[in-house]
């Protein structure tokens, strides 16, 4: 079986793009962190226009969605993230303060171990794209897998006051991807990083 591979970088860095290639090309599978966070979050289903209409969306469009069930049935995630600040808050509010400040820093760590114990044993690789803290990429590391960040230009700078989940700097890694090519390149990378250490585990 191929290694177990965990990405760290920022938002918009390439690592759902890297992560999709080994899922594509080598038959990982994709599990995150924040998974079960998406599913509480959507559960919940709490209003994500600002009171303020003055930052709502542009679009009229998106402004006819209240609500995250149903804006992320429409549009998906990662577009609803970028168009909604307050769902990108609320996941990071469930994630941080609400779930590892409340439960123990471990307990996402805890949930995606007991999921990527169940995809390798029936012999399927994973691919954890959303690498955040320290802790996660300890224990990935000591669970054998293959840590590494995409670095991407323009996309790496810390910015004042951001939250914790952003602050990728802070964790160590072995090997760094450069995003500053094409998705082609950058597929590349990745495919060739994943069967090397294969090769050579």
């Amino acid at each position: 079986m191929m290694q177990n591979i965990g990405i760290v970088g920022r938002k918009r860095s390439g690592k759902d793009t890297a992560a999709a290639a080994l899922v594509e090309k080598l038959g990982y599978v994709r599990h995150g962190f924040a998974d079960p966070l998406k599913d509480a979050a959507l559960a919940l289903n709490p209003f994500i226009l600002s009171p303020d209409r003055d930052h709502w969306p542009a679009d009229g469009l998106f402004a006819q969605f209240d609500r995250l069930a149903p804006a992320v049935e429409a549009f998906g995630w990662e577009v609803v993230k970028d168009t909604f600040p307050e769902v990108r808050r609320i996941l990071q509010r469930l994630g941080d303060e609400a779930g590892r400040q409340v439960h123990g820093e471990e307990t996402w760590i805890l949930n995606l171990l007991r999921r990527v114990a169940a995809e390798n044993e029936a012999g399927r690789p994973v691919v954890v794209p959303d690498v955040r803290y320290p802790n996660e990429a300890e224990w990935l590391a000591n669970a054998g897998f293959l840590v590494v960040r995409v670095d991407r230009p323009g996309f790496s700078t810390p910015v004042p006051g951001e939250h914790a989940s952003e602050q990728v700097e802070r964790i160590g890694v072995g090997t760094v991807l450069r995003n500053n090519s094409t998705v082609t390149d950058l597929e590349r990378q990745i495919i060739s990083l994943a069967e090397r250490d294969t090769c050579s585990a």
